[in-house]
């Protein structure tokens, strides 16, 4: 344990103010120094000559709106481009076209003639095109959503799966702090509260996806981070959810899906950003963004494309609608690029983040207006949702989290190119809490709660090295996208164990003292540990094979994991497990293109979910899920969708059927034998539509909406379970984002539904539905200086955000906020 957990409240409250005022100021020096040495009239330089590929490709692309052109040109080859202008000012200019067979390189200059814009870049499938000679530029927002990942050689709208992106646009609008904030724009998630005590494997970002954990199923830049520590959102270009099973993607999972965050690397030309937030519950917050072309050599060389970027935030506030319970962070993320709009690419990146909160443990299920467990027992009186049970001058809830990142990419040919990635990240959290653990914890007859004192430390460490071989070539009529790749990651964590965490005696429900002595508050390691390692090899190949207006795809994944699982408890006792085997994970898909603004399509996906693999605990226990010796759960996913644009291609529409079923899950016979008598012939089985509208409906006029319907069941032997929902599963749930924009004002909102969710798996209990009304309004004081104000939850309704796992606790929502924020960029 660290020493300073001894240490008096007002002295550790002092030191960290004092150290972020410091790092306030710093941001704000630096941006200022930024701003100032900015060159007046600094030129890019030239780019690099293009070469022009071997194969030849028909286009059939008229004469038009400049952004329409580009559209029908990222349809046609598969490629992103990346235009540093605003949609409107593209909408005006006019591209002559091109029709017949050209090469990549010569449609896209046909496209670009007499518009005084140039190719300035490539990079994984995505062409970066900026004015010639002009060294100010930002970041178009109505080009086509694509995810950067090489396993996808296509557009979203010629991808035959449900992938729903949030952009950096977006969150910004929103004032998204957090990957949380960011996933509320996605229908089907519910937020976890985690154990009902708080233990060291349940902090950070937690959810339910379509009724199933994402636990391990959080990614970086397409490596898997499993630290627990609240992720935030400054360093992000944009966050993707791919929903279904999707093992040929990321390996082992589950049947909801994962989450990919894409973190933001240095480009050509200058860009200077920086935001400062003030808000309800005294929330400060300031980032900057700042991105410098630094040529190192002659224009055009591989040291001529260099650029540095350096990403900063600093944060700290409380909590909306919550007393004593404290959000600080702070953070940065420098990088370096080489040899942008060359074949060869190097970038180098780095993220280290502290997290400094005094934590919030929620409220007893007891002060809720309905029972949340079916042995609850409610107070006599109404609890105020502003309630505090934590020891705010003791508990913290402390992390760190380093990232280090290098990826090469080089281009072999026009058509082939090789990328390697090797990935670093170590997260450790070290905290201190007091929860109410149980729903036993609410006495009724005189009406107070025991309290919980847990002292937690986790570390996690992954590396990963991903080598990735992307082309296309063609057979005859039919038109390949080939990826195949190789993975080795090691993944470990360990969790030693304390005992010290002191004693607070029970309270009355409806107004604790939070600062009511601890005794015997002296942790020290208890000599309990538990750790453990997986280390996986996959191979991975995937095809995109198109003839005409008809499209296959398929991939597959092969891996061999090891977990090891390492034990011992306080009286020496030592459990060592071991779990090893290959998987196989796949999909597959046909997509027919109707029109060429609209397709349909169906495909299947399968995801293997081995013991271990969600949190590396494997388990003795003849009839637990993690034990080594049980056969691993499967998913199988079935999904038939449409998706097609309009307004001339600047909203995009989906709509999806699916059918998911989890099998080989474990039933029960009977506990009392030795070994239990059990069998794995339980499922769960989900069904469900959703929609979505994405895009500019007009220049001035933005929408994201989407919706889902889910009908999750349990098919058990159980009767008592049987036919009944899936828990932490909304039926209904939608959210809907607007604004419109007119002479430099934006204004907008939107609203969030989530039908009820049950807690337990007889669907007794249930947390009820509710719906959040939010709005912003902004003002472009100049091209230069944005002023934005937010408003949350603007009915202030009263609703659970998440609850523990045993209904002994809630997370109360957050209450009517706003936030006010100005924003430079050059």
């Amino acid at each position: 344990m660290r020493s300073r957990v001894t240490r008096p409240v007002v002295r550790r409250i002092r030191t960290r103010r004092r150290g972020a005022h410091w790092l306030f100021a710093t941001s704000a020096l630096l941006m200022s120094t930024s701003l100032a040495a900015r060159p007046a009239a600094a030129q890019p330089p030239a780019p690099a000559p293009a070469v022009q590929p071997a194969g030849l490709i028909r286009f059939d692309i008229p004469a038009g709106a400049l952004d329409d052109a580009l559209r029908l040109y990222e349809a046609t080859t598969g490629l992103a481009v990346d235009v540093r202008l605003p949609a409107d000012t593209l909408h005006m200019m006019q591209s002559p076209g091109v029709s017949g067979m050209a090469t990549l390189d010569g449609a896209l200059e046909a496209l670009l003639d007499g518009t005084a814009l140039v190719v300035t870049g490539r990079a994984s499938g995505v062409i970066t095109v900026d004015l010639r000679g002009v060294s100010e530029s930002v970041q178009v927002t109505g080009r086509l959503p694509h995810v950067p990942s090489p396993k996808y050689a296509t557009p979203l709208a010629s991808t035959p799966q449900t992938i729903q992106v949030i952009s950096q646009g977006v969150m910004n609008e929103q004032g998204a702090f957090t990957l949380s904030d960011a996933m509320r724009n996605v229908p089907g998630i519910t937020l976890q509260a985690g154990e009902g005590g708080g233990a060291s494997g349940t902090a950070g970002d937690m959810f339910n996806m379509r009724g199933f954990t994402a636990a391990n199923s959080l990614f970086v830049d397409n490596v898997r981070d499993d630290g627990l520590i609240t992720r935030d959102v400054y360093n992000l270009e944009q966050v993707e959810v791919y929903l279904g099973p999707t093992g040929a993607d990321v390996g082992r999972g589950n049947a909801a899906g994962y989450v990919n965050m894409t973190t933001k690397a240095p480009r050509l030309g200058d860009s200077y950003t920086g935001t400062i937030s003030a808000g309800s519950a005294d929330t400060r917050r300031a980032t900057a963004d700042v991105n410098v072309q630094v040529p190192l050599g002659e224009s055009g060389t591989w040291l001529g494309g260099t650029s540095l970027r350096l990403n900063a935030l600093w944060q700290q506030g409380g909590i909306a609608g919550r007393d004593y319970a404290e959000n600080a962070r702070a953070s940065v993320a420098p990088s370096l690029a080489l040899g942008l709009g060359t074949p060869t690419r190097v970038v180098l990146q780095g993220q280290f983040t502290r997290q400094d909160n005094v934590p919030d443990y929620g409220i007893p299920g007891a002060a809720w207006t309905a029972p949340l467990a079916p042995a609850s027992v409610l107070a006599s009186r109404p609890v105020s949702q502003q309630t505090y049970y934590g020891s705010p001058e003791i508990d913290y809830d402390d992390a760190t989290q380093t990232s280090v990142t290098a990826r090469v990419e080089h281009d072999l040919s026009p058509r082939w190119s090789v990328r390697h990635q090797t990935r670093y990240n170590d997260t450790s959290r070290d905290a201190v809490v007091t929860a109410i653990s149980a729903v036993a914890s609410f006495v009724a007859a005189d009406e107070t709660v025991a309290f919980s004192r847990q002292v937690n430390r986790r570390d996690n460490t992954i590396l990963s090295n991903q080598t990735t071989l992307t082309g296309r070539l063609s057979t005859g009529p039919v038109a390949h996208a080939l990826t195949a790749g190789v993975e080795l990651v090691g993944e470990s964590y360990s969790a030693p164990g304390f005992t010290g965490g002191g004693t607070r005696l029970p309270e009355s429900i409806h107004a604790p003292n939070p600062f009511t002595p601890i005794a015997d508050f002296a942790p020290v390691p208890s000599g309990a540990t538990t750790d453990g390692t997986t280390r996986t090899l996959a191979l991975s190949a995937f095809d995109v094979a198109t003839v005409g207006r008809l499209q296959v795809n398929g991939g597959v994944r092969v891996e061999r994991y090891d977990t090891e699982y390492r034990a011992l408890a306080t009286a020496g006792l030592r459990t060592d497990l071991d779990a090893r085997d290959a998987i196989v994970s796949g999909k597959a898909g046909v997509l027919l293109q109707l029109t060429p603004m609209a397709n349909v399509y169906a495909s299947f996906g399968r995801t293997v979910t081995p013991p271990g693999s969600g949190n590396f605990a494997l388990s003795a226990q003849p009839n637990n899920a993690n034990n080594p010796f049980v056969d691993p759960q499967v998913s199988r996913h079935l999904e038939v969708g449409a998706k097609w644009d309009l307004f001339r291609r600047r909203l995009s529409a989906t709509v999806a059927l699916f059918d998911t079923r989890n099998e080989n899950v474990i039933y029960t016979i009977d506990a009392t034998t030795v070994p239990p008598l059990f069998n794995q012939d339980d499922a769960q089985h989900l069904q469900g539509a959703t929609v979505g509208l994405v895009g500019q409906v007009t220049d001035r006029w933005s929408l994201m909406a989407n919706g889902a319907w889910l009908d999750g069941r349990q098919d058990s032997q159980n009767v008592a379970i049987d036919r009944r929902q899936l828990t932490l599963m909304p039926a209904w749930s939608g959210s809907l984002w607007t604004t419109y924009a007119v002479k430099g004002f934006t204004a907008g909102g939107g609203i969030r539904f989530s039908d009820r969710v049950f807690v337990n798996t007889a669907n007794t209990i249930a947390v009820p539905a509710f719906h959040l009304v939010d709005a912003v309004a902004s003002y472009a004081v100049n091209a230069h200086l944005t002023l934005r104000l937010n408003g949350y939850n603007l009915t202030d309704e009263v609703y659970i955000r998440s609850i523990s796992n045993n209904g002994g606790r809630y997370m109360p929502g957050l209450r009517r906020s706003v936030l006010l924020s100005t924003q430079v960029g050059f």
